[in-house]
């Protein structure tokens, strides 16, 4: 499960603003993605917005893990 706050870390890992993510993942609202980042262990928004902010951050490059949400190393 995804939480608020893995989101909002992993959308400043990656220097995204909420507009621009929510742009990104085709929500058509920013306050959709405010609304997940505020949220702590319920889910505030529906199922396939989380999936695909989350599909949409792991395709950018963010892990998250057991120890929390980093950036994939890159293989240069």
């Amino acid at each position: 499960m995804l939480t608020g706050r893995q989101i909002k870390e992993a959308r400043s890992l990656l220097g995204l603003s909420p507009s621009q993510l929510a742009t990104m993942t085709g929500i058509l609202r920013p306050a959709t993605v405010k609304r997940a980042e505020a949220a702590n262990m319920k889910q505030p928004i529906a199922d396939a917005h989380m999936r695909t902010i989350r599909e949409t951050l792991e395709a950018l490059g963010v892990e998250f893990g057991p120890d929390g949400v980093r950036l994939r190393r890159s293989e240069v």
